[in-house]
């Protein structure tokens, strides 16, 4: 199902969208790996984390959240769907990745109790592009709400580009880059930006990945 950029959804309507992927487990999103852009942010570009506790919300399988998990960073994986959440279970289980290290929630993003110490660490990829346009605003101020100030939001943007029939459609929603600024600003600072990062050979000229920083 589809919506365009300009409609009105119901948010019960529109997550029902999330749980009918993973019913049928019709994920195209999922590349089956970490992100490339991610991989390479960490251990090649060697980015500092802050220590504490992350979160990846629309985790899906877990690549990711599994990825970034250390002794000084406990990461929650999030996601609506039990079907996700459960799937990633199994998959951090069989990787061998103590619980302790990483963990995995049926969470809706908007709606959760924040922790005390909130997050000092949060990686969004193929999430900001799910939520219909009307939510982002909801979005960027989430992330306020959640971040603690000196935190790191990872933001990968995609897509980038669309063919043009469906660029006014989604999800995923096409975005810019001036759409993060429009609603993350106010509470963060940009401090990092890569437009020639590594992406999935599926995704090149669509993906740029970013860092920002809770004021």
């Amino acid at each position: 199902m589809s919506y365009q950029a300009s409609e009105s959804v119901p948010s019960e309507e529109y997550n029902q969208i999330w749980h009918n992927c993973w019913n049928t487990m019709t994920t195209k999103w999922d590349k089956g790996d970490v992100s490339p852009a991610l991989r390479e942010l960490i251990e090649e570009k060697k980015w500092e984390l802050p220590s504490g506790q992350g979160i990846v919300p629309g985790c899906g399988r877990g690549y990711d959240a599994m990825f970034l998990a250390s002794p000084s960073l406990h990461m929650v994986g999030a996601d609506l769907s039990p079907i996700a959440v459960d799937t990633a279970t199994k998959l951090r289980d069989a990787k061998g990745i103590p619980s302790d290290l990483v963990e995995f929630q049926t969470l809706d993003f908007f709606k959760f109790d924040v922790p005390a110490n909130k997050y000092q660490v949060a990686y969004d990829y193929t999430f900001f592009c799910a939520l219909h346009p009307s939510m982002r605003a909801s979005w960027g101020a989430r992330y306020a709400e959640i971040i603690a100030p000196g935190g790191h939001l990872i933001a990968l943007m995609y897509p980038l580009s669309k063919s043009e029939e469906d660029r006014n459609r989604g999800p995923p929603f096409l975005l810019s880059e001036a759409d993060y600024h429009k609603v993350l600003d106010a509470n963060f600072e940009l401090i990092h930006i890569d437009p020639h990062c590594k992406t999935h050979d599926t995704r090149v000229g669509e993906e740029i990945i970013t860092v920002w920083r809770r004021k």
